[in-house]
């Protein structure tokens, strides 16, 4: 009986799987050698998965104009890489969209990604923005992995007010 070890790499849970071939190689009672193989190819669970956390600065606005940064904190929270691009949806964001960083992400990596809005008067006057945003990569078979949503909203200070002129003549 003999036994060996092996550890398992990235590379062999991205593929699914891990082939292990063994040979060995000896001599028979009559001197002649001899040699057998024996080989197992042993399947890898793969658990693709992304995680975000979204957030808002500043924690206010006050005017037509003002900007509003997100910053959206991808994480590959599965056990195989996710394949770039990574990409941001946010349901309320300028017509640009969401930036990230170019490139794969390995299991428990992150990456940062960041978008705005520019407040109009609709917003200062419903008091909030709200939006949601979620991330979405590539598992190593090619399917869509989504991550689950998050919100974030932005509160309006709004300062009502009426000016009113008088004037006399006479």
């Amino acid at each position: 009986t003999f036994t060996a070890s092996y550890s398992i790499t990235q590379v062999d849970v991205d593929a699914g799987s891990f082939y292990n071939l063994a040979t060995a190689t000896g001599t028979d009672p009559n001197g002649n050698p001899t040699t057998g193989d024996d080989f197992h190819d042993e399947p890898m669970f793969q658990g693709p998965a992304l995680s975000i956390v979204k957030t808002a600065t500043p924690a206010t606005y006050n005017s037509v104009g003002d900007v509003i940064s997100y910053s959206y904190l991808v994480t590959n929270t599965g056990n195989v890489t996710i394949a770039g691009p990574i990409t941001v949806t946010d349901d309320n964001v300028d017509v640009t969209g969401t930036t990230c960083p170019a490139g794969d992400l390995a299991p428990t990596g992150s990456l940062t990604c960041t978008a705005s809005r520019t407040v109009d008067q609709a917003d200062l006057d419903a008091g909030s923005i709200t939006n949601v945003a979620y991330a979405t990569g590539t598992d190593t078979n090619g399917n869509a992995v989504d991550s689950p949503t998050d919100d974030e909203t932005v509160t309006a200070i709004q300062t009502p007010g009426i000016a009113d002129e008088k004037s006399l003549t006479g």
